[in-house]
């Protein structure tokens, strides 16, 4: 057996190596259905030597299902990757696995049953039909898929192709796919041998053998079927997709070490069954789905690398560490090979552990690089796009400067003193005095306000007529004059007008103080107020990215902005239009589809995670492409904690809410578009229909 092992990895190593450049210059969907009608072809040639080359059909049968059925296996789940977004496939791995164990349970049934009245060679036809039937049903497959909304990039594969090892070496995150599949093929290979070996001393006779076998396989299939229907979305959700892929090696090494201290069937036939339901089905899901994010050519290029060439590399080493411990220990080394089979799971375990955050940045790296250069913002009129309900003043006439003249800040004329020196009156005190706007712009364009006047210029912001000279008056002061606006910014019965217009000026003071003032500002009882500290906050973070922010006192706010009802969510909007520093996921570029609380979410968001993907995120999520908005959504439930993922769903995305556990942080995203059209495109589509049908 280790020699037929070592002999057919071989075999199916040559034919991946072939069969990968071919898939990587066409498209799975047409070049997999060929293969399952060669694979027939093959199988009928088989059944036709059975009766006179029984022992060379034996060996014909096993090089051909091993090297060739792991390629259609592969194939099979090629397209299903370029079929799905990461965010639908998560949803729906599940029904595709189950649909894999049904098929192992039949395999468990079948030869048992055609066994009973008819000889072994009578499954060939039956296989033959089988592979048939396979290759309509994958052609099934890509014409039921929807055409893309948005026209493919003019890209051609032959001119832009990387070979295949080049893309690996490049790619640590692809390198450990196929450490982690060749370190889990050699563990399963050498499990295989023991469980095979014991199974072997305590059968009396091949018959035996073979109802063990049968009864053992259809065991797992339907233990596979049981975990796939019912457990395998929530094993996803829970522990995410790394994780999820991890279960298999931790599954072997328990059972393996269960093995090695209590020898006998038993024990073994526990370890396989586990390493057998494991990969069918959580193991399964969650590889493919690891490979869900890997760029369309990348995938195309490698995939069957690494799907079958890297698990035969680990085939071979399994089938060479036997044949070593065999010769340098005996006929039975099973005690000595299960240890081994325990360094080499733990070793597989670290890989997989370590994938997650590569998942997450595969996830990210393909928005960067699907999505292009987006449009210039500022090319925009971005002034005419701002929802506002007018520019009026809410805030009533601060007391300690009204007067009887009409103008909300006129003072009513000091009374002269009798005697005394004589004051002489500053032009910016005058100007307030005499309720003249004119006259108050060009004092404070003038000179600077004294330090005894920087509460009168502070009370100035609530006068829309003065309030942006005030606004610039107020940017040029001392950094030290930053205590004095805290104090009017945080007060809570300070003016509305002043406190939205005074996170403006604190914009300009790019200190600690400052920051740590805004960010108290986000637990403003008006929304706008926290609009804009955010919008300043998300500046200011970027330009001091060595800057200390608590992740988790940023998620108890955003947790705050999404416990409102959806009516409050949909209804905020702006009184003033913001500064003319353009929004940090820049709107501008959306014009009428943007919600004022989901930016000012995002905006939130971008003080812990990278600003630039949460950007194509946000855009994304406002595209009619549901590749691009599935992408989205996986990247947001991959880095997000459950928390605040539970309650964003709703306000995002209506249907199921799916359940997970929080991840550690990472960054991330990729496999955006199945159509490889940038995101740039989809949002110049939706400018020139806005532009073509203005709003009123």
């Amino acid at each position: 057996m280790p020699s037929m092992v070592i002999a057919a990895a071989v075999l199916s190593g040559t034919l991946t190596i072939l069969l990968a450049r071919v898939m990587a210059r066409s498209l799975p969907a047409r070049l997999v259905p060929r293969l399952f009608l060669l694979s027939a072809f093959f199988l009928a040639v088989e059944w036709g030597l059975a009766s006179e080359a029984p022992r060379v059909t034996a060996i014909l049968v096993y090089l051909h299902i091993t090297a060739l059925g792991a390629i259609l296996v592969s194939g099979f789940w090629a397209i299903v990757n370029e079929r799905f977004d990461p965010s639908t496939a998560r949803r729906s791995i599940g029904k595709i696995t189950a649909g894999a164990s049904v098929g192992g349970l039949l395999g468990g049934v079948l030869p048992e049953r055609v066994g009973t009245v008819l000889p072994v060679t009578a499954m060939l036809p039956i296989l033959t039909l089988l592979q048939l039937i396979a290759a309509v049903l994958v052609l099934g497959i890509e014409r039921g898929k929807s055409a893309p909304l948005l026209p493919a990039r003019n890209d051609s594969l032959s001119e832009a192709m990387l070979p295949a090892t080049r893309i690996l070496r490049n790619s640590k995150y692809l390198l450990s796919l196929a450490l982690l599949v060749a370190l889990t093929s050699s563990a399963e290979g050498v499990l295989d041998y023991v469980f095979k070996a014991r199974a072997s001393a305590a059968a009396t006779n091949g018959e035996e053998l073979l109802r063990f076998f049968a009864a053992f396989y259809t065991a797992t299939a339907l233990i596979g079927i049981l975990i796939q229907v019912a457990a395998l979305r929530w094993l996803l959700g829970r522990l995410g997709v790394a994780r999820s892929a991890s279960l298999l090696p931790a599954g072997v090494t328990l059972g393996s070490i269960g093995a090695f201290f209590v020898p006998g069937l038993l024990s073994i036939l526990v370890a396989r069954g586990i390493e057998v339901v494991l990969r069918s089905s959580v193991f399964r899901a969650g590889y493919e789905l690891l490979f869900t994010p890997v760029a369309e050519r990348d995938k195309r290029a490698t995939k069957l690398l690494l799907d079958v060439g890297a698990a035969r590399i680990g085939d071979v080493t399994g089938g060479l560490l036997i044949l070593a411990a065999v010769a340098a220990i005996g006929p039975h080394p099973e005690h000595y090979l299960l240890g081994l089979i325990v360094f080499i799971s733990i070793g597989a375990l670290a890989v997989a552990r370590r994938l997650h955050l590569g998942y997450v940045k595969a996830l990210e790296g393909s928005l960067h690089r699907r999505a292009g250069h987006l449009p210039d913002p500022l090319e925009d009129d971005a002034g005419a796009l701002l929802q506002t309900v007018g520019g009026f003043d809410l805030s009533g006439i601060r007391s300690r400067l009204a007067i009887s003249t009409g103008s909300p800040y006129a003072m009513e004329p000091a009374p002269r003193p009798v005697a005394g020196p004589v004051v002489v009156e500053r032009p910016l005190d005058r100007a307030i005095r005499d309720g003249d706007p004119d006259e108050v712009r060009r004092a404070l364009q003038e000179r600077p306000p004294a330090s005894d006047q920087v509460e009168q210029v502070i009370d100035l912001l609530a006068w829309d007529a003065v309030a942006g000279e005030a606004i610039r008056a107020l940017e040029g002061l001392p950094p030290e004059t930053t205590t004095v606006l805290l104090q009017h910014l945080l007060d809570p019965e300070e003016d509305f007008a002043i406190r939205r217009r005074l996170v403006s000026v604190m914009a300009a003071y790019r200190t600690p103080e400052s920051f740590e003032g805004l960010f108290q500002a986000l637990s403003d009882r008006r929304f706008e107020v926290r609009y804009r500290a955010g919008r300043v906050l998300s500046h200011m973070s970027q330009d001091a990215p060595g800057l200390a922010i608590d992740r988790e006192r940023v998620f108890d706010v955003v947790l705050r902005e999404v416990a409102v009802e959806r009516t409050v969510w949909e209804s905020r909007q702006l009184i003033d239009a913001p500064p003319e520093e353009t929004s940090p996921m820049e709107i501008e570029l959306l014009r009428d589809r943007v919600s004022r609380s989901l930016e000012h979410l995002f905006t939130l968001l971008s003080l812990v995670l990278p600003q630039g993907t949460l950007r194509l995120a946000f855009h994304a999520l406002h595209t009619d492409d549901p590749h691009l908005r599935g992408t989205a959504l996986e990247y947001l439930e991959t880095v997000l904690p459950e928390p605040v993922w539970r309650k964003l769903w709703p306000l995002i995305q209506p249907g199921e809410m799916p359940t997970r556990q929080p991840r550690p942080s990472g960054e991330a995203l990729r496999d955006l578009l199945r159509s490889q059209e940038t995101i740039s495109v989809a949002l110049s589509q939706i400018r020139k229909a806005a532009q073509s049908n203005p709003s009123p």
